[in-house]
């Protein structure tokens, strides 16, 4: 178990680096295949005192190295013993997280330092971890499990976010799917400030096949594809042409959650972004129509203790007053709506009667 993520060989040369006695401790202890208490209580104590004591770059790196790895060390000791649960614990976005930068970030030294050492190894393992967690979000979402898909999606967007930013957008696809709608809200948070968003770009192809168009991964594989005369016709599409409808579906999270101003402020970015999207203003129009319906909400109750107090001025004048009040606080959300779409029967009756009861009747006469 304490190979699932890196290979025994990437332990053979840590030596040749650094002769520190910690060092060497914490290679015999990865390398054992049973790990005891005693085990891990020395490979933490070596891990921990490493940190203090590496002075050059090399050892700092693969000090971070075996900091790192100091979890998968943890489920090892457990044998066969270990559970689902326990291998599940590991998947934590913060190991994950950590565990991708230091892969970056040991492959990034070897090749500043053009010593070629554990590279090959560890794109290698990258891969396999990624295609891992990958399968695991696939297999979930197959199961219709998709708030459990969204966390794994976003797992492996974490685990390498400069080439996964399509799995931060399943994340946030799935997450809404599974009706886990705080968590959307951060996941498309997330994906509208991603690199992917703003700079992503998605290839596309038509399977000579099947005459369909298809998604290829990156651009290398269309190359190759079309090369070998399997595909035809590319397309590109920049991520970025489908920012406004993730801003529209944020919109309407916000409005889930209760965020309203957030809601209001997005709809707006959008709207400038693309002004003529049918859906965005439809989206934008309904926001402010129920915004400003939920505050009528009192209007029917109101009307028959105004009609019951007719002969008691004093009540019949505060409730009038009551009502007054009411009106005007949903007045701006209904001039948003009519500014929105000046056609809908339902807002020109509602608008009307705001300022008819609110003493505006010069604006009243204005709306047609």
């Amino acid at each position: 178990m304490k190979k699932l993520i890196l290979g025994a060989t990437l332990l053979v040369s840590v030596a040749t680096f650094a002769q520190k006695d910690e060092l060497k401790a914490l290679k015999k202890i990865y390398a054992k295949d049973e790990i005891s208490e005693k085990d891990l209580e020395a490979y933490k104590t070596a891990s921990d005192a490493l940190q203090g004591l590496a002075s050059e770059e090399s050892d700092k790196v693969y000090a971070k190295f075996y900091k790192v790895m100091y979890p998968t060390v943890v489920l090892a000791s457990k044998g066969a013993k270990a559970t689902l649960q326990d291998q599940m614990n590991l998947y934590k976005p913060e190991f994950i997280q950590e565990y991708g930068a230091t892969i970056d970030e040991t492959i990034a030294f070897e090749k500043k330092s053009g010593k070629k050492v554990y590279t090959d190894d560890l794109i290698e393992e990258k891969k396999m971890f990624k295609q891992g967690l990958t399968s695991l979000a696939l297999s979930l979402n197959t199961a219709k499990k998709y708030k459990e898909a969204a966390v794994f999606f976003y797992n492996v967007y974490l685990f390498d976010k400069k080439a996964e930013g399509k799995s931060l957008q399943n994340a946030a696809i799935l997450s809404v799917q599974g009706e886990d709608y705080k968590s959307a809200v951060k996941y498309y948070e997330e994906l509208l400030d991603s690199d992917y968003i703003n700079n992503g770009i998605v290839y596309f192809a038509v399977n000579k096949a099947t005459g369909q168009e298809e998604e290829i991964s990156t651009r290398e594989d269309r190359i190759k594809f079309i090369s070998m005369n399997l595909y035809e016709k590319p397309r590109d599409l920049k991520v970025s042409d489908n920012k406004p409808e993730f801003m529209r579906i944020l919109a309407l999270l916000y409005r889930q959650n209760n965020l309203i101003d957030k809601a209001k402020e997005t709809f707006s970015k959008a709207r400038l972004l693309s002004p003529d999207d049918e859906e965005l203003k439809k989206g934008e129009f309904e926001l402010y129509y129920n915004l400003g319906y939920s505050g009528l909400s009192e209007e029917e109750k109101l009307v028959n203790e105004i009609n019951a107090s007719r002969a008691d001025k004093k009540k019949f004048d505060e409730l009038m007053e009551k009502r007054k009040a009411m009106f005007l606080s949903i007045i701006p959300d209904f001039e948003k709506a009519y500014s929105i779409d000046s056609t809908n029967s339902s807002t020109i009756s509602i608008l009307k009667m705001a300022y008819e009861v609110t003493g505006q009747p010069e604006k009243a006469k204005a709306i047609k």
